[in-house]
């Protein structure tokens, strides 16, 4: 048993293999800073990724540099670096040198292993310790501690609503904040790989939770191979982390080779989980998918925690979380615009302008939304979400309705409480691409159009943007770049009381028919689609609509509800999001006559 996964674990580190300097006869290379105590991007490191590259091409070079590191045995005030990342990464060179090493070797290496234990750790974090034992119990024979490595790692499969896997398969870490596109992309890729190890042994995992992670979960957060930003928390500022979609396609392949369930899904990962839409309400998160475009919503309540900041990363994400919305065509929309955009103009969000970048929120904070009402409800195809916006002084009522070939989106009851600072609410802001027409209220630019339907006409900017990935994240680059951006927002004015917008956004030819807005006041929005016979409403008290054919949908509580023809309702309580809402007890049909 444990051979077999010692043959396996070979072999994947074997095929990682690439090419790398050596060191000099200390062991040690002249570029590294071992001195370095930066939290986020520890320099050190990298003399243990050239170490493990080279106990594959150079092994007589990759021992001078282990017995440098046993030597030095430095130190990082990250935690992290310490228990998890390095000693991983000295594990897999050991495990790659292990015939050359002598006892004492062995041991000094097994000495550092040991810093990764299971006590305290959650989530992702509880899986890296695994992977570290794995690798010393291989060096030291403890088929035992093996066993009881993957036994941890297997606990992690099974949804629950502490950090990592959620009952709906978005992924948190750090409290319940959504973490699919960070954290929760490497516990994708590195459960793959744990269960490849294992496959066919008495240590193999049970692979039907985590096929379903893969396909109901992380490939909902992919949109044209790039993760949405705003699932990925501070790692959003890292440069290219959006692009890993490939990665998360071959770990998916992977798990498919190693005998899980949905094998044909998880092949086909790359193509996108087809025309539909999912809400994941442990996360306050909407995705929905398209022929031919995407779009995301992430909305915040008091039972979410915002996107953090942390280590000198995510330093201007404080409105990720306040209805991001993002529509993908090409997968090139938003691609690396983070070091030059304008973090208070994030698409779909409401918030007051103000000069400079947004403060950051407090180091690994636990701040969460204003207000508990945020929700979301889809049929599998059509879907809608609203939320409370309260933040930094501005309040809005905000909600989202997506139909097959458009969505629109409402905002009512606006306030800002800073009369110096106008109120903008940004319908997009995207890399600018050809021409733009801005013509009656109407937007258009890459093949989407924007229609402006209530609310201030649109403001646009259109031009070269300049900044630094270190503008973002201070362990990143500090070069210079430059990108052309569009800006497309509607301007409330400063200290606005109970402003309104509406505007809908098609991706793509103008439909047949198009949907018409029913109401939009702090009380009631709505939405109905006439072509395909469908109204959606967010009643944020309980009230009545009345339908242009007389009928009236009356709820007894704040709902999300969805009719389609007569009487085909479903619903939604945005205050206990999950919990089934009980359509013959709070909403009531009237037919006219």
């Amino acid at each position: 048993m444990a051979e077999t996964i010692r043959r396996r674990l070979l072999g994947s580190l074997r095929a990682q293999a690439a090419a790398s300097s050596e060191p000099g006869a200390d062991g040690l290379w002249e570029d590294v800073d071992y001195a370095d105590l930066d939290v986020a991007d520890w320099a050190p490191f990298r003399h243990l990724v050239r170490l493990r590259m080279l106990a594959v091409a150079s092994p007589d070079a990759a021992m001078r540099a282990m017995d440098a590191w046993l030597r030095l045995d430095p130190r990082c005030p990250n935690w992290w670096y310490d228990q998890l990342g390095a000693p991983r990464a000295l594990g897999d060179a050991a495990l790659l040198l292990e015939p050359a090493l002598s006892p004492a070797q062995r041991a000094a290496v097994c000495r550092i292993l040991r810093r990764a234990a299971f006590a305290g750790m959650t989530g992702q974090n509880l899986l890296w310790a695994a992977e570290v034992v794995i690798r010393r119990c291989l060096l030291e024979g403890d088929d035992d501690g093996l066993a009881e490595a993957f036994r941890q790692a297997a606990t992690l499969l099974t949804p629950g609503t502490g950090e990592g896997v959620q009952p709906d398969y978005s992924f948190h870490q750090h409290g319940p904040q959504l973490y699919s596109g960070g954290y929760g992309h490497e516990f994708a890729v590195d459960m793959a790989a744990l269960a490849v190890l294992g496959a066919g042994t008495p240590l193999a995992l049970p692979l039907d939770e985590l096929s379903a992670y893969f396909l109901d979960g992380q490939r909902w957060m992919l949109h044209a191979g790039r993760y949405d930003i705003a699932c990925m928390g501070r790692e959003s500022t890292r440069e290219g982390n959006a692009r890993r979609g490939r990665i998360l396609e071959a770990a998916a392949r992977s798990l498919a080779g190693a005998g899980a369930p949905r094998a044909a899904e998880l092949r086909a990962f790359g193509r996108g989980p087809g025309p539909g839409a999912r809400y994941f309400p442990r996360s306050d998160y909407l995705s929905v998918h398209r022929t031919g475009w995407s779009a995301a919503v992430k909305t915040s309540s008091t039972r979410t925690v915002l996107s953090e900041a942390g280590n000198g990363e995510g330093l201007r994400g404080r409105h990720l979380c306040d209805g991001v919305t993002h529509l993908w065509r090409t997968g090139e929309e938003y691609a690396d615009l983070w070091p030059v955009q304008d973090w208070r103009h994030l698409p779909g969000v409401t918030a007051a302008s103000r000069p400079g970048p947004p403060p950051p929120l407090a180091d690994f904070g636990q701040d969460t939304g204003g207000s508990p009402f945020a929700g979301g409800l889809s049929d599998g195809l059509l879907a809608l979400c609203a939320m409370h916006l309260d933040r930094d002084g501005v309040r809005a009522r905000k909600a989202w309705f997506f139909f097959l070939e458009e969505y629109v989106a409402l905002g009512a009851g606006i306030t800002g409480a800073d009369p110096g600072a106008p109120v903008h609410t940004t319908i997009d802001q995207v890399a600018l691409t050809g021409e733009v027409v801005a013509d009656s209220g109407t937007v258009r630019h890459n093949g989407v159009a924007y229609h402006v339907l209530d609310g201030p006409p649109p403001t646009v900017r259109a031009g070269r943007r300049t900044g630094r990935w270190s503008d973002v994240n201070r362990s990143q680059s500090p070069r210079d770049l430059a990108a052309d951006v569009l800006e497309i927002w509607l301007d409330h004015g400063p200290a606005p009381r109970d402003a309104a917008y509406a505007y809908l956004a098609v991706p793509g030819p103008a439909p047949a028919s198009s949907p018409t807005v029913l109401a939009n006041t702090p009380s009631l929005q709505a939405v109905r689609h006439s072509g395909l016979d469908v109204t959606q409403a967010v009643f944020h008290r309980p009230g009545t609509l009345t339908l242009p054919d007389g009928s009236s949908v009356t709820v007894s509580r704040p709902l999300l509800l969805q009719l389609t023809g007569a009487d085909d309702v479903i619903a939604a309580c945005p205050l206990s999001p999950g919990a089934v809402a009980d359509v013959t007890r709070w909403v009531q049909l009237r037919r006219p006559g």
